[in-house]
């Protein structure tokens, strides 16, 4: 089999190379060692950048595969802030018999107060619920026409615990045992809403888990599929190495490094993505949230999960990388 002059010339300076930075069968040196791989490393990232039109499409390609967990999570995280704000507000409350003496309804009051799973108990009487509802439904006239108040006397209960979804079945005894009261009509939990949200949030956290699954799973495709090219466009630089006795380790590892610097530029990219996405969010979402007068922030990344995101995202493009290699030098055999 004939080499072309270039062809040859390239083999002959693959041949100096290998040899120059092949192992020798000596005592292990930490600091030869550690310089090898230093150099591997930067070998590695030159090769990127000699081709940088690729290469950045498979890091952005990595990015958004890894940006849309990355996004769900964040939007699951805020949700489940704002639900735990919601659920330290929930209270029960009583609407008791029309007919009932404000006496009647004031040792009610007192009698609950007294309880141990109840914090405390705001009496609202049938004037004051007037005027609440007129302020807010603006049907002042049509109220004032009416000959009598015909709204009840209500007692806000609030529970000792903080609501949440494990304490819901408690509290629901606590309303049921409260609605058990010879002067309540009706009793409200209003807190019955956490459950169907709970439900909700669950579903939404399995999905953001079987997508992340996914696209993890994209990303070792695309990053193998990248390191495959890369090996057989080194096809013969890898026959050479073998013929003069370079290890299977020692070929593998500038590919594993290439595919460390796809994961970890692809994490990189997906964090920047996530947090431009917050800051492009973050002006409608304080509008939203000032104008129902809360003291809710909008979250992101944080310091840890960016770390944890581009940890992921390395090992991602590592063991994506070992697959490929591993499979391909194997299948390159001497000639």
């Amino acid at each position: 089999m004939t080499q072309k002059p270039n062809q040859r010339g390239a083999t002959r300076e693959s041949i100096k190379a290998t040899k120059h930075h092949l192992p020798t069968q000596t005592s292990f040196q930490p600091g030869k060692y550690f310089r090898q791989h230093q150099a591997t490393l930067t070998e590695s990232f030159v090769r990127l950048i000699n081709y940088p039109l690729a290469s950045m499409m498979t890091v952005m390609v990595i990015a958004i595969a890894l940006s849309l967990p990355g996004g769900l999570y964040v939007l699951l995280k805020n949700v489940q802030s704002v639900t735990d704000q919601w659920e330290q507000q929930s209270v029960i409350t009583l609407y008791l018999f029309p007919n009932l003496e404000d006496t009647q309804a004031l040792a009610l009051s007192h009698k609950l107060s007294a309880q141990a799973d109840v914090a405390s108990v705001e009496y609202i009487s049938k004037e004051e619920g007037l005027r609440y509802f007129e302020r807010s439904s603006g049907y002042e006239q049509i109220m004032s026409s009416l000959p009598e108040n015909p709204l009840p006397i209500v007692l806000r209960v609030i529970p000792q615990e903080i609501v949440d979804i494990t304490t819901l079945s408690s509290l629901q005894a606590l309303r049921d045992q409260l609605a058990s009261q010879k002067e309540v009509e009706y009793a409200e939990l209003d807190a019955q809403w956490l459950q169907r949200l709970a439900n909700i949030l669950s579903f939404g956290q399995r999905f953001v888990y079987a997508l992340s699954v996914l696209l993890v799973i994209a990303v070792l495709l695309i990053v193998g599929n990248t390191i495959r090219m890369a090996v057989e466009s080194r096809r013969d630089e890898v026959l050479v190495m073998k013929l003069v006795g370079a290890t299977d380790a020692y070929i593998r590892r500038p590919f594993l490094y290439m595919g460390l610097w796809f994961g970890v530029l692809g994490g990189v990219f997906a964090a920047l993505c996530i947090l431009l996405l917050s800051w492009w969010v973050s002006a409608p979402a304080e509008r939203l949230i000032d104008l129902y007068q809360s003291g809710f922030e909008l979250q992101t990344f944080n310091a840890d999960e960016v770390v944890l995101c581009l940890t992921i995202s390395a090992f991602v493009g590592v063991f994506g990388a070992w697959i490929a290699v591993n499979r391909h030098i194997t299948n390159i055999e001497l000639q």
